[in-house]
């Protein structure tokens, strides 16, 4: 137990209550909390110490008590106010200088921030130009390299490119149609044993030899046939309505002609043309769309009339050509009719001079003359066309081969006049020159068939 002592003393002053005094007090301490603060300190400050914690007491029970003061309340909440006050204006100010700091134009955090991540060289331009600019980017670079020029796929669509898929195709068409080409004209050329031409020139050579052997035997009978069919046919081919019942013959083996070749064909003979008043030109052949060349036409021109010349037939022709918008002409004379100068068989140029002879006309055989010449002009027009079209094409050598047919026709003719007036005795004869026909013909048909 703790004893602590205390001497009364008072004191008062004149202007009233009591101002102060001392209490002299022997305490004796058995609370253990108190003991136990007190025992801390030495003898001589343990007495203060005690007075100090009385007082420290006395203040607490004071501010607990329900009659405390209101002065110290208003005091301590002004206090309190006082400091909360001082706290929200720094705060304010801390708070202001911050969002100053943050968001003024130009120098602020904000502002700079946007401005390196969406300005011209902020962060979000440069991620955009790293994928998708022109001059380099990403996806630029991409395109370029799948589809650019300098690409794999640009190379093999180059036809410059001797890899690319376009130059590999030309070659091969390039080639392909070289092949063919010279397949086609080697079909014309003598100088190769196996050609058409070659085996066209030795059947003549053969079936020639084997005519000019009988010829000799039959020589005689020859130039009786002869007297005997001229005197005829001169009896019954007179007058101007022989001529124009020709004309109408000569006009169904044309049709048929066109028509095997899928041309068209058209009697014009009453028809005036280009020219006025003019009728010149009896028949029209146009070029079928299979031809190389369609469109074009061939003007025929038919003829049963005595002494008619040579130069009178051109200048007929020519006429029928302009009055029939025709790229070429044949003349067809009635066989007997025809000038010395022609004989069965004449070119002149791109047009034909012709013979028909009427006794094979009305039993429909075969016209190989006329055949002969519509077939080399269809060639020479398709020729023609396929020039202007700037196609490849050796011109000069299918010229001279067209120019040997023309020769073979020449002498088949000559054949074909001797067989068909010893006809009592040239069966064999007669038969050869149709082989030689046959043969013509089929030369003639793959020469149009290989244009």
């Amino acid at each position: 137990m703790e004893t602590l002592s205390a001497l009364p003393n008072r004191t008062t002053n004149s202007s009233g209550p009591l101002a102060a005094e001392s209490i002299d007090l022997v305490l004796s301490i058995s609370d253990q909390n108190v003991m136990k603060y007190l025992t801390a300190f030495d003898e001589d400050v343990r007495k203060e110490k005690a007075l100090e914690a009385l007082r420290v007491g006395v203040i607490a029970i004071q501010s607990a008590s329900p009659s405390l003061d209101t002065k110290i309340v208003e005091e301590k909440f002004r206090q309190v106010e006082v400091a909360i006050d001082r706290y929200l204006n720094g705060f304010q100010t801390d708070l202001t200088g911050r969002l100053e700091e943050f968001f003024k134009v130009g120098s602020g955090t904000v502002p700079r921030s946007l401005d390196s991540f969406l300005g011209s060289n902020g962060t979000m331009p440069q991620m955009m130009n790293q994928y998708f600019s022109s001059d380099g980017g990403r996806l630029h670079r991409l395109i370029q390299d799948q589809v650019g020029p300098s690409s794999s796929f640009a190379k093999s669509l180059d036809p410059e490119n001797k890899e690319s898929v376009l130059s590999k195709l030309e070659t091969l068409v390039q080639g392909h149609l070289q092949q063919k080409t010279t397949e086609i004209i080697n079909q014309f050329s003598l100088d190769i044993d196996n050609s058409a031409l070659s085996r066209l020139q030795k059947s003549l050579f053969e079936k020639v030899g084997e005519i000019q052997q009988a010829n000799t035997t039959f020589f005689g009978e020859l130039k009786q046939a002869l007297g005997i069919k001229t005197g005829k046919d001169t009896e019954s081919e007179r007058g101007t309505e022989k001529g124009r019942e020709f004309e109408t013959l000569l006009y169904d083996p044309v049709a048929a002609m066109a028509r095997q070749l899928g041309d068209t064909s058209e009697n014009v003979r009453s028809l005036v043309g280009k020219i006025p008043r003019s009728k010149v030109g009896d028949h029209i052949l146009t070029l079928g769309i299979t031809s190389g060349a369609p469109g074009l036409n061939v003007v025929i021109e038919v003829k049963k009339e005595q002494g008619y010349k040579l130069k009178s037939a051109i200048e007929e022709l020519k006429t029928a050509k302009e009055n029939r918008e025709a790229e070429a002409g044949i003349f067809v004379f009635a066989k007997g009719y025809e000038p010395a100068e022609v004989g069965d068989f004449y070119r002149l140029g791109n047009d034909f001079y012709i013979t028909v002879d009427e006794e094979q006309l009305r039993k429909n055989e075969p016209l190989l003359f006329l055949e002969a010449s519509y077939k080399i002009i269809r060639v020479i027009l398709v020729t023609s066309r396929r020039i202007q079209d700037a196609r490849e094409i050796d011109v000069e050598k299918i010229k001279r081969e067209l120019e040997g047919l023309v020769a073979l026709t020449v002498k088949l003719s000559d054949i074909q006049t001797k067989a068909n007036t010893i006809k009592s005795s040239s069966e064999k004869i007669l038969d050869t020159a149709t082989s030689l026909r046959t043969e013509l013909e089929t030369r003639l048909n793959d020469v149009i068939g290989s244009l």
